[in-house]
């Protein structure tokens, strides 16, 4: 069992942080729960004290509770940095992933969700919405069957450009489209691989073996 003995809440909205403070105080009963507003608010409080789990919102009034990830956890190796959040898009769900978060949980959960995915961070368990957690599954399952991910030939050629670092106006250069074709290809990649960003759309085309980066 894991021991969470101080706490950091990141949260805006008075409301919230009242009600998570609450949610922390009675499912992991640690000796301390600090509480933080903005990002200057939380860098303050983390550079004065250690902190076990940090809950972060990510729209905070003075920018992006993601930046606040990986210092923490520079500073905190042992700790754990759960996302709480109204954003349940993979954009934002994979900054903050990449950024070394260890949980992400939806505030319009259920309370009874929320409360349960929490209090597993005492088992070890990370602590993801269920909804959160089949964006994951459907991002990274791999396919073998290409009905499953129906490209076309020409899109496959594009998005191994995308892949290789080329923008979408010089990618339709080499394959000799305009660039209204060549985002036309993308906007129908996004919605076959069902991603939002090329970023994203590149990552699940080299697990699914679409695109050939040799």
């Amino acid at each position: 069992m894991r021991a969470v003995n101080s706490i950091l809440i990141v949260e805006d909205l008075v409301e919230v942080a009242q009600w998570m403070h609450h949610q922390v105080e009675t499912l992991l009963a640690p000796e301390r729960i600090d509480e933080a507003g903005n990002l200057a608010a939380a860098r303050a409080s983390m550079s004065t004290r250690h902190h076990d789990l940090l809950l972060v919102d990510l729209g905070l009034p003075d920018g992006e509770g993601a930046d606040l990830i990986k210092p923490f956890k520079s500073r905190n190796p042992q700790a754990q940095c759960v996302v709480t959040t109204i954003f349940d898009d993979a954009e934002h769900l994979f900054r903050a992933l990449r950024c070394g978060a260890d949980g992400y949980l939806l505030k319009d959960d259920t309370e009874q969700e929320f409360r349960a995915q929490l209090a597993g961070i005492l088992d070890g368990r990370p602590p993801l919405s269920s909804s959160i957690a089949r964006r994951l599954l459907q991002q990274f399952h791999p396919v073998s069957d290409e009905q499953d991910a129906p490209l076309t030939q020409r899109e496959r050629d594009l998005l191994t450009l995308i892949a290789k670092g080329l923008s979408v106006r010089y990618s339709a250069e080499k394959l000799g489209i305009s660039p209204h074709t060549a985002a036309g290809y993308m906007k129908d990649i996004y919605y076959k691989l069902q991603v939002n960003t090329r970023a994203e759309a590149t990552l699940k085309a080299i697990n699914l073996g679409l695109v050939n980066l040799v």
